[in-house]
């Protein structure tokens, strides 16, 4: 099976560098800063790049790639609107592009979904998120997850959304493991841009896979969970009790190289491979037919 992946604001490829690791080709990418730009260029040269989102099609893609859909559309879109670093605008701010992404998510419509934000957006933006791709019709989970839960030098929590089209369930003929997850009373609700708090929401599919708790029915849990998020890992991953301090040896990119301001700007925003690799492998297999929760089909 060949599993196509087209990545939106890809940065300098953290994501893409994990889903060809997890099994999938790269058919196109998005991204509108030109070094980073020229960094995709440089280990893509032969994969077809759009700069602005804007101008992402249906037919647009056509005729880049070829291809009239993809199995994967990934996206980290700009977190600035919703980053402790920034003043926290959130949909009011200029640099917020995911009605952008959802937009070219219902023109091409994925068998998945991969959304990627900082932390801070939990509290600002997940809701309505979540409220469009259950409306665009797709299965949502959540999880937060930090780098140093994969052995990375530094915390890094990451928001990853993944969405799985509700038409679209080969985990079905797993025991199940892919069904039922959505929440369909999501795909009913109104939100106003305004309503930008989490707590407004029920929990419901922020929850599948949890134990169930009498005391928190119908709403999520704060314990345990990656981030103080509960998302399902054991506690002991979560990103606050892997290290007291930071260990002393980690390496600095200290000397001077060119352009060596864009490069830690460019990491920074990363996404760290290893990060989001397992959730990229799980999707993988689910469409290979090796899904875990149900061992390989007869």
């Amino acid at each position: 099976m060949n599993l196509t992946h087209f990545s939106l604001f890809s940065g300098i490829g953290g994501i893409d560098l994990a889903a060809e690791a997890a099994g999938f080709t790269s058919v196109c990418q998005c991204e509108w800063a030109a070094f980073p730009a020229a960094v995709l260029a440089s280990h893509w040269p032969e994969v077809p790049r759009f700069q602005d989102i804007t101008t992402v099609t249906k037919e647009a893609f056509f005729e880049k790639t070829g291809f009239r859909t993809a199995t994967l559309i990934s996206g980290g879109f700009p977190c600035q609107p919703f980053s402790t670093a920034g003043r926290q605008r959130g949909f009011h701010d200029e640099r917020y592009l995911w009605p952008e992404m959802l937009r070219v998510i219902r023109e091409l419509q994925p068998r998945w979904v991969l959304g990627e934000n900082v932390a801070g957006f939990l509290c600002m933006g997940l809701d309505k998120t979540l409220i469009d791709l259950e409306q665009a019709g797709y299965d949502v989970r959540v999880f937060v997850l930090p780098a140093a839960a994969v052995g990375a030098w530094h915390e890094r929590k990451r928001v990853f959304i993944i969405g799985s089209a509700a038409s679209h369930t080969p985990c079905q003929r797993h025991r199940g493991c892919g069904q039922g997850v959505g929440h369909p009373n999501l795909r009913e609700r109104q939100l106003s841009q305004d309503e930008q708090g989490w707590q407004s929401m029920d929990g419901a599919a922020l929850s599948c896979g949890l134990p169930h708790d009498p005391h928190h029915a119908g709403k999520a849990l704060p314990q345990p969970g990656l981030g103080r998020v509960a998302d399902g890992f054991p506690a002991q991953m979560d990103g606050h009790s892997l290290w007291a301090e930071e260990p002393a040896d980690i390496p600095r990119l200290t000397e001077e190289v060119p352009n060596r301001s864009k490069r830690m700007k460019t990491l920074g925003n990363a996404v760290s491979p290893p990060q989001v690799f397992p959730i990229l492998k799980y999707i993988a297999d689910i469409e290979t037919g090796r899904c875990p929760m149900g061992g390989e089909e007869p």
